[in-house]
């Protein structure tokens, strides 16, 4: 029998060994920037994606040429097609250093759409624009559409006409020579590329091409979907296409309800964004509504519903509007919605009445036909009622677990002797892509001996709570500063700004500890930090266990370390006897 243990091992080893070479390594960044580890993980989980995008395209354009007219119809264009477009005087934020903040935009972006007009090359901010625009295109695969307004690319390219006038221009200024050569590559790079072209002899208008243009940035969204782009999001392939056949995106004649649901921790946020942003392009309007539950907690039913009808009306929808007058505003923007085939996504709900009161109580005939609807819950009774479908979100096989804990365990190829730790080590996160990344991180660089001590302990566990016994691993493993700050955050601090919250740590740590207390936290898929850099998150999982830990610490919440529970606190406060209270 041991000749087929060793033969098990042997062509574990080779697989293993084989989809390295095939597979390009899940990444796991340190310092999180969206949830979601390499893996299909809850959207406010504390790992992140490759690549964070804010927007779909990014528009380099000369503002004196071409703002008022080509850009400007162009961009109300796109964003009439729910595609997130970046241009200057509208994105561009105040108080921001103007280079950050456009450099940050073009990497942020999917793909960018270059305008090119008589007086481009004028501007050494363009070219510095189009220079950063090339580098992206080398480094992050960003695509890159050159769009042709008035003039051949041939212009572009050879830098003759106009562009050759602005060429001699450059020599006698005070560009450097390296930096002319710099600008003069990144032209003939881009104007390199098929684009769209919008000439006299070509007989088009201005119209034409925005639709052109706008045409090809959908076609290719399509096809450099977030899907695509992440080969990472082990298992996500498949559990797309079954949600896929699911919604009938073919079929144009009524609404429909997909739901899902699962376990916390099992990716059933990520799915939805996934989802979210693969199809989202088919559709006349969009929304994603995430953490609808803990949303509830901090903004009423009717705020959320204004949100939700705003984003997809647009601009000119203004609930302030709506909620002064009799009810007439508002029924015209419903009446709208009905005439509008729309992709709305629901994450987390809890409760089927604040569901319903978001959708109006009529979700099947508020929007126009052909919408679609995905709802993600914890709780199958919630959308069992008002899904025409409902789709389990379950855990990863072995297979898939295997490869999520490894990539995030190893830095190279698994070595022999942690084989067989390894295929032990997966059996206790249960295929929850969570628990996997956190207990990876527990284990990282640690020697055969404490695997064995910690999976000895995860072994003598309650058997009914090995999720909940794996997460407690890497808790245990904190100091007593990064242990309290840990509670702090589940407590007090998740959704709070990242300034905010190493305020609070450095008062009640020591000033300086704070940066440290979040790397640490953060290097263990304890915590991490959203899209936008500036908020502490963590998954619902990892706060329900450190506030289940606060609630063990005594029945009587008047002992307790901590208290967040508005009931509680008043329990407390008003309480005879209560001489000392600390905040």
């Amino acid at each position: 029998m041991w000749i087929y243990g060793l033969l098990a091992v042997q062509l574990f080893i080779f697989l293993w060994q084989l989809t390295r070479k095939l597979k390009p390594p899940v990444n796991s960044l340190a310092a999180e920037s969206t949830p979601s580890s390499s893996a299909i993980c809850d959207n406010n989980g504390a790992a992140p994606v490759p690549i964070v995008y804010k927007y779909d395209v990014f528009l380099s354009f000369r503002g004196a040429d071409t703002r008022f007219n080509i850009t400007s119809h162009l961009y109300a264009a796109l964003r009439g097609r729910s595609i997130m477009s970046y241009i200057d005087d509208v994105n561009l934020q105040r108080g921001v250093d103007i280079v950050d903040s456009l450099w940050g935009a073009i990497e942020q972006s999917r793909m960018a759409v270059i305008v090119f007009s008589d007086n481009y090359a004028d501007s050494g901010w363009c070219l510095d624009e189009l220079v950063k625009i090339a580098q992206c295109r080398k480094t992050l695969n960003q695509v890159v559409l050159p769009v042709f307004c008035g003039m051949p690319p041939e212009d572009v390219r050879d830098q003759t006409g106009s562009y050759g006038v602005a060429f001699a221009k450059h020599r006698q200024s005070t560009a450097s020579p390296e930096k002319v050569k710099m600008w003069r590559a990144a032209l003939q790079e881009v104007a390199g590329i098929p684009g769209c072209e919008s000439l006299k002899r070509l007989n088009s208008t201005g119209a034409e091409l925005v639709k052109t243009v706008v045409e090809t940035v959908l076609a290719t969204l399509d096809q450099i979907s977030p899907v695509s782009q992440f080969p990472g999001l082990v298992g996500i392939h498949t559990r797309i296409d079954d949600i896929e056949s699911l919604l009938h995106l073919a079929s144009d004649s009524e609404t429909r309800i997909v739901g899902m649901w699962g376990m916390g921790g099992v990716g059933k946020t990520t799915l939805a964004r996934a989802i979210y942003d693969q199809f989202s392009s088919k559709f006349e309007a969009c929304h994603f509504l995430g953490d609808f539950r803990q949303e509830l907690e901090r903004r009423s039913e009717l705020d959320l519903q204004h949100e939700l009808f705003s984003t997809l009306l647009g601009d000119d929808y203004n609930h302030h509007t709506a909620e002064r007058s009799t009810n007439l505003a508002l029924t015209y923007a419903k009446m709208r919605l009905t005439r509008t085939r729309v992709l709305v996504v629901i994450d987390d709900v809890e409760n089927p009445v604040a569901l319903h009161n978001l959708l109006d109580k009529q979700p099947r005939t508020l929007f126009g036909p052909g919408s679609r609807i995905l709802v993600t819950s914890r709780d199958h009774q919630v959308l069992q009622n008002v899904c025409d479908e409902v789709y389990e979100a379950k855990g990863l096989n072995d297979y898939e677990s295997l490869q999520l804990f490894a990539s995030n365990v190893f830095k190279n190829a698994i070595s022999d002797e942690f084989v067989e730790l390894s295929w032990r080590a997966i059996k206790y996160p249960s295929g929850n892509p969570l628990a996997l990344i956190v207990l990876a991180k527990a284990l990282f660089g640690r020697s055969k001996e404490y695997w064995e001590s910690i999976l000895l302990r995860l072994h003598r566990g309650e058997p009914n709570q090995k999720v909940q016994n794996v997460l407690r691993i890497s808790y245990d493993g904190l100091d007593r500063d990064e242990k309290n700050a840990f509670l702090d955050v589940a407590c007090f601090y998740k959704g709070e700004s990242r300034r905010h919250v190493k305020s609070m740590l450095d008062g009640a740590y020591g000033d300086g500890s704070s940066e440290n207390i979040v790397t640490s936290l953060t290097d263990r898929a304890l915590i991490g930090i959203a899209h936008d850099g500036l908020t502490v998150m963590m998954h619902d999982l990892l706060q329900e266990m450190g506030r289940g830990i606060v609630k063990h610490e005594s029945d009587d919440p008047g002992q307790r370390s901590r208290l967040w529970d508005q009931n509680d606190v008043y329990s407390v406060l008003t309480r005879k006897g209560v001489i000392e209270f600390e905040c």
